[in-house]
């Protein structure tokens, strides 16, 4: 299996999509080739970063609670309202929506710190793009004399001349 076979794969091998007769030359490939194996570590990696989130656990009795309600005809709170619960599980209910808030606060502040970095970036990038570029309008290969085309052509056809007397003395 050459590098670029292999590297079409690799998505997939690492979604679990190909079968074994498949995959099987892919892994051998892998075992022996580094840059390979590294590519396929790097998509590894990448891949964790959108994994799902996990499961939400849900209260006891909730789903009673919502087919109690609906068989009544009650309204139920709106999602992000908190609904007293039985015993002393409404303290730890309470702080788990206490460890949620701090959680998005410090979300939201490290988004807002990403967003500055991103924005002075940006304006760095600009800034050195600026500076990098030419501070004159009059762009040449050479600026020391015009290059007249008539010139030009004269030399052209002196070369020409050369070569082909060159030519007919080593011809016998």
């Amino acid at each position: 299996m050459e590098c670029h076979d292999a590297r079409s794969l690799i998505q997939s091998y690492l979604d679990g999509e190909l079968s074994q007769a498949q995959a099987a030359p892919l892994r051998t490939h892998l075992l022996d080739c580094q840059p390979c194996r590294a590519g396929a570590q790097d998509e590894k990696n990448l891949k964790r970063w959108f994994a799902a989130p996990a499961a939400t656990a849900v209260p006891e009795g909730f789903a009673a609670r919502v087919a109690r309600a609906a068989v009544q005809g009650e309204s139920l709170p709106r999602r992000g309202t908190l609904t007293p619960l039985a015993g002393g599980a409404a303290a730890g209910a309470t702080g788990a929506v206490a460890v949620e808030r701090r959680e998005a606060s410090l979300l939201r502040f490290v988004l807002a710190c990403t967003a500055a970095a991103a924005l002075l970036l940006f304006t760095l990038a600009l800034g050195i793009r600026t500076l990098s570029l030419p501070q004159t309008n009059q762009l040449a290969a050479d600026d020391r004399a015009e290059v007249q085309l008539e010139r030009t052509l004269e030399d052209l056809d002196q070369l020409n001349r050369t070569e082909a007397a060159a030519g007919a003395q080593k011809r016998p």
